[in-house]
């Protein structure tokens, strides 16, 4: 083992610097993937509401479609069975609108994308470093084994 002056680190501090470092860097991330994964969660949340009325008026579709048929059309002069057609043909279109809107909303969310680029990059610096420092000395006076 090389004598250290003063004024260097000795290779414990360096370790255990890194170690710290590393620490930090997982905590960080994992808080930035939690973050983005909470706004997909709230987008998510969002778009089922969409979806929920489209069951909803789905459904009302059809008991809208026995109701009319003992009133709205009949005082139209249509015959029933026509009324009863173009109301549910009507909330049935809307129904469909409802749950395109929500579909396409629910497609364009995304996964952690920011996290995963970070983790990238971490994962391309750690690489990058320990290639450099394979057969270099770690530390003056240190070699890396």
């Amino acid at each position: 083992m090389g004598a250290s002056n003063g004024s260097e680190p000795s290779l414990g501090m360096l370790v255990a610097q890194a170690t710290e470092d590393v620490q930090s860097l997982v905590r960080n991330q994992i808080e930035l993937t939690k973050l983005e994964l909470s706004q997909s969660v709230k987008k998510a949340a969002g778009s089922s509401v969409l979806l929920i009325g489209a069951g909803t008026l789905g459904f009302l579709g059809f008991i809208f479609l026995l109701v009319t048929a003992a009133y709205g059309l009949i005082q139209l002069g249509l015959a029933p069975w026509l009324a009863f057609l173009i109301v549910a043909l009507f909330l049935f279109i809307v129904a469909a609108v409802l749950a395109l809107v929500g579909k396409k909303r629910l497609s364009g969310l995304k996964g952690p994308e920011r996290s995963v680029a970070a983790l990238d990059e971490t994962r391309t610096v750690i690489a990058s470093h320990l290639h450099l420092t394979q057969g270099e000395p770690a530390v003056q006076g240190h070699t890396a084994r």
